[in-house]
């Protein structure tokens, strides 16, 4: 597997952002947590990655919390089973408490369990997920 860090200043970042978009869809004010998304990545206060290998491409957007922890903004792509152990191993490996997400998917919610996360919120519209990673 590969990480490409999708730098704010490509000259296609708009085509970059359009391509994680989708994640966004049926979230609760979509249209504000994606223009969110897009300018913690221009601002530099979250970054974006873009994993790739065999059968796997999968783009998302990661914001580093006061907590320390990683909270994961938008994921979207193929192959996303394949892809969590390499993105949970290299999130650890920077040395961050735990891993967040919130989606409004229960497909994510089950995919996600697998590895560890737990619910650790849950409201009308969406699930907190957390991995903890101190003293795994």
């Amino acid at each position: 597997m590969k990480f490409m860090l999708i730098r704010p200043n490509r000259a296609d970042i708009a085509a970059q952002f359009s391509l994680i978009k989708p994640a966004f869809n049926g979230v609760n004010q979509a249209k504000a947590e994606f223009e969110f998304c897009c300018d913690a990545v221009k601002t530099k206060r979250a970054s974006f990655y873009h994993l790739k290998g065999a059968g796997v491409s999968v783009r998302f957007v990661g914001f580093v919390t006061n907590d320390n922890d990683y909270l994961i903004l938008a994921m979207t792509g193929k192959g996303l089973v394949k892809a969590a152990p390499y993105i949970i191993e290299a999130v650890k490996s920077q040395g961050y408490r735990l891993i967040k997400y919130h989606t409004v998917r229960r497909g994510m919610v089950r995919i996600l369990k697998r590895f560890g996360f737990s619910i650790t919120g849950k409201s009308e519209h969406d699930s907190v997920l957390s991995l903890a990673l101190e003293g795994c």
